[in-house]
């Protein structure tokens, strides 16, 4: 097979069915086409593709995909005291990380927000919700969340949380 098989299954991927005379590289990341309101010199409008992001980090519950930068971004806007979020799977459970911008005391009003905009936006019930301080989820230096690295904190019990909420 060697390096030339693996540069035309990388960089010369053909569709299956439909269009199969073009060609098309496999990068590993999710995006998609979608027609803009852009005009283009030739009066037509305007195709873009936006990247999701990488397969890698879909996680897969009741059947589907989902990418956690848009649970993240659901539960970022469901409550003005969310600073950041994070979602990861533990045992086939949603968990939801949440950094606190607030005191402590509030920390039980973020559970139902986050419980309650999960559920309407993506049809999806959130098994752990963990409140912790700001800083709490790891970022590295492209700015990217490191989820795994908090899924690992999580699972060794060393976030040292404000609260935790199991809905099991």
């Amino acid at each position: 097979y060697g390096q030339e098989g693996e540069h035309k299954d990388t960089f010369c991927a053909r569709l299956v069915t439909g269009d199969t005379g073009e060609t098309y590289a496999r990068t590993g990341y999710l995006g998609f086409l979608k027609r803009t309101e852009a005009i283009q010199a030739d009066g037509e409008r305007h195709d873009a593709v936006f990247i999701v992001g990488s397969i890698d980090e879909t996680m897969l519950l009741r059947g589907m995909r989902y990418h956690p930068i848009d649970i993240e971004y659901t539960v970022l806007r469901c409550h003005k005291r969310v600073a950041e979020a994070a979602a990861f799977t533990w045992t086939n459970l949603l968990v939801i990380v949440v950094e606190l911008d607030g005191p402590d005391s509030e920390a039980l009003d973020l559970v139902p927000a986050v419980t309650s905009a999960v559920l309407d936006e993506h049809q999806l019930i959130v098994g752990v919700v963990v409140v912790v301080d700001q800083g709490v989820v790891p970022i590295n230096s492209r700015g990217e969340k490191q989820r795994m690295h908090l899924r690992d904190g999580f699972l060794a019990d060393q976030l040292d949380p404000i609260y935790v909420a199991y809905n099991m």
